[in-house]
């Protein structure tokens, strides 16, 4: 009874067993399954040999009940193990098969998942391929792109090199700034003596100058002058005149040197006056703060130091050209100082002739060619063009050197002849202003009179003179009329506060350089000394001095006016910054064009 009931508790759990796992996981759980039955099957037999053991023994003791019992329970066990195995033998095959229908399966499933991965393999090598090759061509047309971009760039900077121009010009902001340092660190002698354009002979005190020398280049060491004035006989030749304004241009010019980025400032006058080497410790300091920002700079900066070298951007250092004036008086005409030496330069007739022909083209025509011998020889001013209108068709003083008696058509052909100047790289400055053009006396000896009232001037003088103001002129020449009805006291022009602020600056809202007519002129000299109308004259509002009668005494006349506090130097500096800016924006606009002119 003992082992029937083993026998069944162990077909039961087999079935229980193999019900259970074949339900669970399929294949792999009928294969453990048909290995647990093997399991406890022999388990099973193991496990019942000691109890038949005893069982024999209280047979033997008992007699043949105990026989019959073990004989029965023998019958049991080979039967349960019989139908055990029959039934392992059953799950077995069924496992079998179903293994083989699900390893079909898995095959079929297998070779279709091998043939989609093939069918992807092929989709995305193919695509793959397809984004290489645009990859490659956009990369081939990005290269041919920056190719060309870069032959552009290589084509238009050795053009700008060959032309000698920065590839990003200096802005004036800049320029100012740099300016406005230098003057702070010019000594008080040189902010004065740089409101003066005067004669070479003013300068160096010999009479009828034609050459520059160590005197001419000693003098503007000393007296560094905004510029210089030449007449006819100054000149000899064309090479004589252009190789002394070539010396007089290099030792009375100006280079100011900066670094971009902190906008420091070394200023060296060409005629020595200030060191260039004063600046450079502190340039160096302020190159090096800056390389040091970023770690990548500090390295870089680490590296040129050891190298031995300065290694900058190209923007890192500029240098700012200041030319010194080099001025003459070529209207066309009988003003034409250039002409008049016979040097053989073209001959350009009066401005009345121009003005008659009521073409604004020809004006500038008349001013092309004028600043182009000009600027050939060397010049880089022409105190010209007349924008006086001609009130009176008598007048003499003035003449044919106006346009004529049209204000517009006048501001018309000033406008046009400055443009002409401009083109040639020469400053120009329209005189004589409010006007000359009412006046029956010359003020070259003594003075000139006006009755004309404000509004006289608005509908005629200052059409024509904002024309000239509108075209861009660098320089606006007051003239030594006086007019009392126009400003209240008998004060020439030159020296009166409401012609040259009240008007010039705030009404016609002019904003270059005030300079003054010849302070040589009987209409000045016969009532001032030449200290006295130069501080008059600055107090008014001019910016440039023009040909005092003595320099050395009207320069030293503004410097006790500095120190009687008459006049302050920031006074002197507002101008001098003016008339430096000036003198920039000349050297600019001009080419260096003795030789091109020679070549064209």
């Amino acid at each position: 009874m003992l082992n029937a009931r083993a026998g069944s508790v162990t077909r039961h759990r087999v079935a229980g067993v193999i019900d259970l796992k074949k339900g669970k996981n399929g294949k792999k759980t009928l294969i453990i399954s048909a290995l647990l039955i093997v399991a406890l099957l022999i388990a099973s037999a193991a496990g019942c040999s000691p109890s038949t053991g005893q069982q024999n023994v209280s047979a033997a003791e008992t007699g043949g009940e105990a026989a019959v019992l073990d004989q029965a329970a023998e019958s049991s066990t080979g039967a349960a193990v019989q139908q055990a195995f029959v039934g392992s033998t059953e799950a077995a095959a069924e496992s079998a098969t179903e293994t083989a229908a699900e390893k079909s399966m898995t095959e079929i499933a297998a070779e279709s998942a091998t043939e989609t991965a093939a069918e992807k393999s092929m989709t995305e090598i193919a695509a793959e391929s397809m984004t290489e090759t645009a990859a490659e061509s956009a990369t081939e047309i990005a290269a041919e792109s920056a190719t060309e971009i870069a032959a552009e760039s290589m084509t238009e900077t050795a053009a700008e090199s060959a032309t000698g121009q920065d590839a990003e010009p200096v802005s004036d902001r800049t320029v100012k700034k740099l300016i406005k340092k230098h003057v702070k660190s010019m000594s008080l002698e040189d902010k004065v003596s740089g409101l003066f354009i005067i004669t070479p002979e003013a300068l160096t005190g010999y009479g009828a100058v034609t050459e520059a020398g160590e005197v001419t280049k000693e003098a503007l060491e000393a007296t560094p002058v905004a510029g210089l004035i030449y007449f006819s006989g100054n000149i000899e030749s064309r090479d004589q005149f252009s190789r002394m304004l070539e010396n007089t241009e290099e030792w009375g010019s100006i280079e100011l040197q900066a670094e971009a980025a902190e906008d420091s400032i070394s200023g060296k006058d060409k005629a020595g006056k200030a060191s260039a080497d004063s600046g450079k410790s502190s340039e160096k300091e302020e190159a090096s703060s800056d390389t040091g920002k970023t770690g990548d700079a500090a390295k870089a900066s680490s590296d040129s130091k050891e190298n031995g070298a300065s290694e900058k951007s190209k923007d890192e250092v500029r240098t700012i050209h200041i030319p010194i004036f080099l001025a003459s008086d070529e209207e066309g005409g009988l003003v034409a100082r250039i002409e008049d030496s016979g040097i053989g330069v073209p001959y350009v007739g009066p401005m009345g002739e121009v003005g008659a022909s009521g073409d604004p083209a020809a004006a500038f025509e008349a001013g092309s060619t004028i600043g182009g011998y000009l600027h050939e020889l060397g010049i880089n001013l022409d105190f010209a063009p007349d924008a006086d209108v001609l009130i009176d068709p008598y007048n003499q003083t003035i003449g044919n050197r106006s346009f004529g008696t049209d204000p517009f058509l006048c501001g018309q052909m000033v406008g046009r002849f400055i443009d002409g100047l401009h083109d040639r790289g020469v400053a120009s400055c329209i005189k004589h202003f409010p006007g000359l053009g009412d006046t029956e006396t010359d003020t070259h000896t003594g003075g000139a009179w006006s009755s004309r009232t404000i509004e006289d001037y608005r509908g005629a003088e200052f059409v024509s003179f904002q024309g000239g103001i509108e075209a861009g002129t660098d320089m606006v020449m007051v003239s030594h009329l006086s007019n009392t009805a126009l400003t209240g006291s008998d004060l020439p022009a030159s020296l009166n506060k409401v012609v040259m602020t009240d008007i010039l600056r705030d009404e016609l809202k002019f904003e270059g350089v005030i300079v003054t007519d010849s302070l040589q002129m009987g209409a000045v000299t016969e009532r001032f000394d030449s200290a006295e109308a130069a501080v008059t004259a600055l107090e008014a509002g001019a910016d440039i001095l023009l040909m005092p009668i003595d320099f050395q005494a009207a320069r030293q006349g503004i410097l006790d006016a500095v120190e009687s506090g008459r006049i302050s130097e920031k006074r002197i500096d507002q101008s001098l910054r003016r008339i430096l800016m000036t003198r920039y924006r000349t050297g600019a606009r001009r080419p260096d064009l003795r030789e091109t002119e020679e070549v064209d």
